[in-house]
């Protein structure tokens, strides 16, 4: 059985003024940190926009 649905990408979660909150970024890839989002660092996401198209398909 297939199971398809969406994959988030998104960068470390910032607070209300904008700047990324350094305990989110200190445990990207060692511990789970949403419901289904890839969290990434802010260059890797900044990379991701820029080079990877809308819509490209993604396998887990």
């Amino acid at each position: 059985m297939h199971r398809y649905r969406e994959y988030l990408f998104r960068s470390t979660p910032t607070d209300s003024q904008g700047d990324f909150i350094q305990s989110d970024a200190n445990d990207l890839g060692k511990k789970p940190s949403s419901h289904g989002c890839v969290h990434l660092s802010i260059s890797d996401s900044k990379w991701i926009y820029e080079n990877i198209k809308y819509g490209t398909k993604v396998w887990s």
